[in-house]
């Protein structure tokens, strides 16, 4: 039996995007080596698609698509290769990737992420108007 991994920017996904990829879903696609230097590819309804490029175009993947290793494939705004997704997954440490959520015991110290407050936003400076384009309640961009 091969193994299946899921791709995106969320903790759950076995093969993690880096998160300034913004628009690559938290679990975006599955993968899985089917041999014959292949992959199959299944695209999770997500919201800024999969593709996948033939020559120069780019196709949307609908469902699943076989492609090969070295084959361009776009994830929202992320280009890579199946290979090297699946690369990345093979050499992933364990624990992490494998889509298990670590759990600590409430008497265990936090690690040095979690020891940080989180700091808020600035405050916006009083008296002092936005310039340039803006959305309004409707979405539409409106210039001041």
């Amino acid at each position: 039996m091969k193994k299946t991994y899921t791709v995106g920017r969320g903790s759950a996904a076995d093969i993690r995007i880096p998160k300034v990829h913004d628009a690559v879903g938290k679990l975006h696609l599955e993968i899985e080596d089917v041999g014959h230097g292949q992959a199959r590819i299944t695209d999770l309804n997500s919201t800024n698609g999969t593709f996948v490029r033939v020559g120069r175009k780019w196709e949307e993947v609908k469902g699943s698509r076989t492609v090969a290793f070295e084959g361009e494939i776009m994830l929202g705004d992320y280009t890579t290769t199946p290979h090297r997704l699946l690369s990345e997954a093979v050499t992933a440490p364990l624990g992490q990737g494998s889509g298990e959520k670590k759990y600590r015991s409430s008497k265990e110290e936090p690690d040095e992420d979690e020891k940080k407050p989180a700091t808020p936003p600035p405050l916006p400076v009083a008296g002092k108007k936005r310039t340039g384009p803006r959305r309004n309640e409707f979405g539409e961009i409106v210039h001041e």
